[in-house]
């Protein structure tokens, strides 16, 4: 039972690490991409963990579950761009953003 609540509080703490390392990072925050870092590997675990978890099911929603990890991974590219003080890792993280709005409104 103490998994489950984990993997539930996976998100939205990736996602509120994510928030906040973005804000910070417009500001010019030292150390801050580690904290960026962080959410985005709780996210690609998190995504990774309902792929595998959702492939029994039909197969619409494993393309929504897989297409969710694949997206997941761009927050590792924006991560990396980052740390290489270049400003794409806005439009990574803004491609992961459509694609979770795609993704939530599509299952039911």
């Amino acid at each position: 039972m103490n998994a489950i609540k984990l993997f539930n509080q996976l998100f939205p703490v990736g996602a509120s690490l994510l928030f906040a390392a973005s804000l910070f990072k417009l500001n010019d925050q030292k150390y801050i991409e580690f904290v960026f870092a962080l959410g985005a590997i709780l996210l690609i675990s998190y995504h990774a963990i309902l792929a595998y978890n959702f492939k029994k099911e039909d197969k619409t929603l494993q393309r929504l579950y897989r297409m969710g990890f694949i997206s997941s991974l761009f927050l590792a590219i924006g991560a990396y761009f980052m740390f290489t003080n270049s400003n794409s890792w806005i439009v990574m993280v803004l491609i992961y953003a459509l694609t979770t709005l795609y993704i939530s409104f599509r299952i039911k």
